[in-house]
């Protein structure tokens, strides 16, 4: 069977494809993703920017924090430690900032790969106190 489209133009809809499908910016996975409950009200979800775990990577994480109603908790001074509860291991903490859209944000680095991992977050906010997230990683290969 006969195409209607013209050989010049299928081969520059092959030609597209593989350049889309090999273009090193073209993001094609999603986020590994956690949640956790916020001290029992509100909830927090942590986004890895990857799909595979891989020690000694820096790895862009963002944090979305919100309260009982849903509304996203913004203004807080936001701490997180990233631990390893089955071994001790050097101090890990990745610098947090808030982003524009308040969510928080930075970059993590996991440095074994010899069981699972815990991060640990701590929002402070004025009046409204202090609100604690655990978020349990359970597997990160090595590189």
């Amino acid at each position: 069977m006969f195409s209607k489209y013209s050989p010049a133009r299928r081969l520059s809809a092959i030609f597209f494809g593989l350049v889309l499908g090999l273009s090193p910016g073209v993001a094609w996975t999603a986020p590994v993703t956690f949640q956790s409950a916020v001290d029992g009200s509100g909830s927090a979800v942590l986004e890895l920017d990857t799909d595979v775990l891989v020690t000694m990577t820096m790895t862009p994480f963002r944090l979305s924090i919100k309260d009982a109603a849903g509304t996203p908790l913004t203004g807080a001074k936001v701490r997180c430690e990233l631990t390893m509860p089955a071994m001790a291991m050097p101090e890990n903490r990745p610098k947090v900032t808030e982003r524009e859209d308040g969510s928080y944000g930075g970059e993590l680095i996991f440095t074994c790969a010899q069981g699972a991992w815990r991060m640990t977050c701590q929002a402070e906010k004025g009046d409204a106190g202090s609100q604690t997230m655990i978020f349990d990683i359970p597997k990160v290969r090595m590189k």
